[in-house]
């Protein structure tokens, strides 16, 4: 799986490339650098800097999307008690009507 490169831009220096990106409003860098020993090769340099960078923006989501879950489970939960609460409500209430039917059908039978 080759990565859009159109994605990023890229800064380089001599033996190294820097790809940016943003997400979430910030910036994300991914480097690659060249060793001294080996010959400098710009376009593998833009590929690596910039698996490094989507690694790290990956990185950033998995920490951001387990925060939103999370927020996501206490609203659900914080739903679910609301909505038990308000159905006991119901029922009691229901129950209230029934017996004061009840109640004045044995009024009116007395009479």
């Amino acid at each position: 799986m080759s990565i859009d490169l159109s994605k990023y831009k890229f800064f380089n220096t001599g033996n190294k490339v820097i790809a940016v990106s943003t997400y979430a409003g910030r910036t994300v860098r991914g480097i690659a650098q060249c060793d001294p020993r080996d010959s400098f090769n710009e376009t593998k340099g833009q590929e690596l800097a910039a698996a490094r960078c989507n690694a790290k923006v990956a990185a950033k989501r998995v920490k951001r999307a387990q925060k939103k879950a999370a927020e996501a489970e206490k609203i659900l939960k914080d739903a679910q008690r609301h909505y038990n609460k308000m159905n006991a409500y119901y029922m009691d209430s229901h129950a209230a009507v029934i017996e004061a039917e009840n109640q004045i059908d044995e009024v009116l039978k007395e009479m």
